[in-house]
């Protein structure tokens, strides 16, 4: 009898679903002729990291078919992103961000997000979530990720969540704040990772731990970050962490995505089964990584500036050193094409009706910048 081959097929890559902000990111510095345009928000900024680091990443949103949504899902595919469900039914207008880029008194950049036209001050298209009837037929398809990741709090997440968490998915919980609270409380029964900034939900003070959870993390700006958590211990008890060091700051947008994709890389790939056997030395390594990440693209422009300029074995080799403990610092700047660039006068209605009458809405652009600035 021979000896059976052995296997060499690769392992299945760890999936991913997101559902919250999908987003086109304008941003905008103050000496650029063009604004950088990307998919954003933060939901797709973790499904695009994610896939990045190798995983298979969905988001699942509605959005319509207009340029806006033709960008996002053009950058989503550039970096492998499964887009197949990011235009479901009914169709909302795409979501679009303004990213300004300023520096203080002292030098130090800092950065401020806006929802209204840079060129004519039109309120831009916000978040709409994903309708119960369309999550009921991605539900009904008995597919399940290893984690899902939401952002937004809707109707449609919570059915999400409740079906994803009971085929064995670990529920990873981002609120930006609290607008509905029997929804968020719902939410706060069904998520195992909860991760919030501090300023997002100032006035709702600490949270309430849920038995159902393992980790809450809160992050603090330079401040760092504070954690308590169920893996490995019995005390959940706040511990802190210090941010880490950045030789060359540019931009701090993005800073909360790539925690939580660092985070989410190294502990919830096999999930929720797994993450209950997490040790909490590899849960503390886990958190230090998506630090490193964090820190590593606050040398960049735009929020996932530091997936631009590296080539799949550069951004491979920062990953790795990361992995170790090392820092590492930026080596180029982020760019987009400017075939990209070129489509910077479609996101808004009255911007391209002045720019088939011939008016330049970059021009516009770099007025409103000044003026501000």
């Amino acid at each position: 009898m021979r000896d059976k081959k052995p296997d060499k097929r690769k392992p299945a890559k760890p999936r991913v679903w997101g559902i919250g902000l999908l987003a086109l990111d304008l941003i905008i510095e103050p000496d650029a002729a063009q604004p950088r345009v990307a998919a954003g928000g933060t939901c797709g900024n973790v499904m695009a990291i994610l896939s990045r680091l190798g995983w298979n990443a969905m988001p699942i949103s509605r959005l319509a078919d207009d340029p806006a949504s033709s960008l996002i899902v053009g950058d989503l595919q550039r970096w492998g992103v499964d887009v197949g469900r990011t235009r479901l039914r009914p169709s909302a207008r795409s979501p679009i961000v303004v990213q300004r880029i300023r520096k203080d008194a002292a030098g130090i950049p800092f950065h401020t997000f806006s929802f209204s036209c840079p060129g004519c001050g039109r309120r831009l298209p916000g978040f709409q979530p994903v309708t119960t009837t369309s999550v009921e037929s991605v539900v009904s398809q008995n597919e399940k990720p290893d984690v899902l990741f939401i952002d937004r709090v809707s109707r449609s997440s919570i059915l999400l969540a409740e079906a994803a968490s009971d085929r064995g998915a670990i529920v990873f919980f981002e609120p930006c704040g609290v607008s509905n609270v029997k929804q968020f409380a719902e939410m706060m029964e069904i998520a195992h990772i909860v991760k919030h900034s501090h300023d997002r939900l100032l006035d709702v003070g600490e949270l309430e731990w849920r038995s159902q959870m393992l980790l809450e993390v809160e992050t603090l700006g330079r401040g760092g970050l504070r954690f308590r958590t169920s893996i490995d211990s019995n005390t959940k008890r706040w511990r802190g962490l210090q941010a880490l060091p950045v030789s060359h700051l540019r931009d701090t947008a993005g800073c909360g995505d790539w925690l939580s994709s660092g985070l989410i890389h190294n502990i919830c790939r096999g999930g929720l089964k797994q993450l209950t056997r997490c040790s909490f030395d590899r849960l503390l390594g886990a958190l230090n990584f998506g630090q490193g990440l964090a820190a590593w693209n606050c040398t960049f422009i735009g929020p996932r500036g530091g997936m631009y300029g590296l080539s799949s074995e550069q951004f491979s080799s920062v990953v790795r050193q990361l992995q170790l403990g090392k820092s590492i610092a930026s080596t180029t700047d982020s760019s987009i094409s400017d075939e990209v660039l070129t489509y910077a006068s479609m996101i808004c209605d009255v911007c391209t009706q002045g720019h088939e009458r011939g008016v330049k809405p970059m021009e516009r652009v770099e007025t409103a910048s000044t003026g501000v600035n």
